[in-house]
């Protein structure tokens, strides 16, 4: 049985579209995914609540994927679905996911690495997607952009519902607890003592923390880690995008477990 709507003041409506904003994502235990790749990604992963599609699209492949969803399957007229839409190219189908507790204790034998201050909802999306291609168990957010957020869910490409999550305001408490497993918990940042990637001995165990895009990681963080780390390169930048610079080290840390 499919519920089809075509007014865009319905209240299941108003609440798809509210998942914009993360005070409504919050309140309702929700967020988006948008897209077949993401919603294929979602089945067996996550617990789904809606299943929309487009009414145009509203047969074969992505009704059978919504019905496969688990979820409420909702038909919804093109200027609706237009209302709840986040994605400019949408190819007409959306799930409204549970956010649910994954579990945020840090276990020692995870491989982890930690995002200080990322802002950019791009560049959180992109580290957790390169994370789980290199595998990653979990990725730490300190203060980050909201991994909920509708580009940042799909910069991940699915990755979301198979990663573990750490988030928190402060990043000081979990180095500490990090380094109380005996694990190091290294900077990427410049300075006369650094490491250097690619050079010095790194271990799998390692949780590596990267910066805010423009101010780099916190005096804070940098005070409470083991070490700092730099990676190498020419005299034409000093710097590297966040998640460029994420997914380098994590590939070179990848070479350690070889």
């Amino acid at each position: 049985m499919h519920t089809y709507i075509s007014s865009r003041t319905n209240k299941t409506v108003q609440m798809l579209a509210g998942l914009e904003k993360k005070k409504y994502r919050e309140k309702n235990s929700l967020f988006l995914a948008e897209g077949k790749k993401l919603c294929s990604e979602a089945l067996g992963n996550c617990t789904v609540r809606y299943a929309v599609v487009r009414e145009d699209r509203a047969e074969g492949e992505l009704l059978s994927l919504c019905e496969k969803s688990g979820g409420e399957v909702i038909i919804l007229s093109e200027g609706v679905f237009e209302k709840i839409s986040n994605d400019a190219a949408s190819d007409g189908v959306a799930f409204a996911v549970e956010i649910t507790d994954n579990g945020s204790e840090i276990l020692s034998e995870e491989r982890t690495i930690m995002l200080d201050s990322v802002r950019d909802p791009g560049n959180v999306g992109t580290v957790i997607r390169t994370a789980a291609a290199f595998g990653y168990d979990r990725v730490i957010l300190c203060d980050c952009a909201d991994i909920y957020n509708p580009k940042t869910v799909r910069a991940t490409m699915g990755a979301i519902f198979k990663m573990n999550f750490t988030v928190c305001k402060e990043p000081c408490e979990v180095i500490a607890e990090l380094r109380e497993k005996g694990r190091r918990v290294i900077a990427a940042a410049l300075g006369d003592s650094a490491l250097t990637l690619g050079v010095s001995m790194i271990n799998t165990t390692d949780c590596f923390v990267i910066g805010n895009e423009g101010h780099g990681v916190s005096e804070a963080a940098l005070n409470s880690c083991t070490n700092v780390i730099k990676i190498p390169m020419s005299d034409k930048t000093e710097s590297l995008n966040a998640a460029i610079a994420a997914s380098v080290i994590m590939w070179e840390q990848g070479k350690a477990g070889v």
